[in-house]
């Protein structure tokens, strides 16, 4: 993967922008007990705490997910495994098992997203079983980011190089919003280079992400507009 210098502006991370539209001035907690410190540290802890503590469950349940067998075919994939197969796992799930894996597997979940990640990080993923190195107490299955959120994984999840920009985001310490634009900032220099690849598709319903422009498509233009730093070009 190319490391490109900064080019293009801050879209997301620029406090000054970002303090006009959120003014911290202004900011107060209903419950007097709180001061604004304990707030955001138990905001911080409480969601960052969800997102370790919820990856070892993802991690289990999708292995489980891939040891189902139907007329001998074995689910290989997250998806995608053929409509016999993939039809008789959501009826043996709801009907046998309860419940629905929609909820991780759904097209719009970000945990769906998280899934195509534990083939790389866990080669042999089919083979070794996760409830036996996480009833050791083995840190195998732990959350393998410090400072990449779920949130870093789904904005990238779609590009070849994801790892790389993940792992440059974590030596970095990067938070959500300079990952944001680092990788807004990686795209934008690629497309000038190899041309129209990336697009960076943000939505205030939906987690951004990099979406791929297809090869039969005509060039489009993503909603996220990066203007060029001239003092750093």
């Amino acid at each position: 993967m190319k490391k490109y210098k900064r080019e293009y502006e801050l879209v997301f991370s620029d406090n000054e922008s970002n303090r006009k539209r959120c003014d911290l001035s202004k900011i107060s907690i209903a419950n007097s007990n709180l001061t604004e410190e304990k707030y955001e540290k138990r905001m911080r802890d409480e969601l960052g705490g969800l997102q370790k503590e919820i990856y070892p469950r993802l991690v289990r349940i999708s292995w489980l997910m891939r040891q189902f067998c139907y007329r001998n075919n074995r689910r290989r994939n997250f998806f995608s495994n053929g409509i016999e197969l993939d039809r008789a796992f959501g009826i043996y799930v709801r009907d046998i098992v309860g419940y629905d894996t929609k909820l991780i597997t759904g097209q719009h979940s970000m945990f769906s997203k998280i899934l195509t990640y534990f083939d790389d990080f866990y080669p042999n993923f089919d083979e070794e079983d996760p409830f036996v190195a996480i009833a050791k107490q083995s840190t195998e299955y732990d959350y393998p980011y410090e400072h990449m959120t779920f949130e870093c994984l789904y904005l990238v999840y779609k590009m070849p190089e994801r790892l790389e920009l993940l792992d440059e985001g974590e030596k970095q310490k990067m938070g959500i919003t300079e990952f944001m634009d680092y990788v807004n900032n990686y795209i934008s220099c690629y497309n000038e280079e190899h041309g129209e690849t990336y697009i960076f598709n943000f939505s205030h319903s939906l987690y951004p992400y990099i979406r791929i422009v297809k090869t039969y498509e005509e060039p489009k233009t993503g909603n996220v507009r990066p203007g060029r730093q001239t003092i750093l070009s």
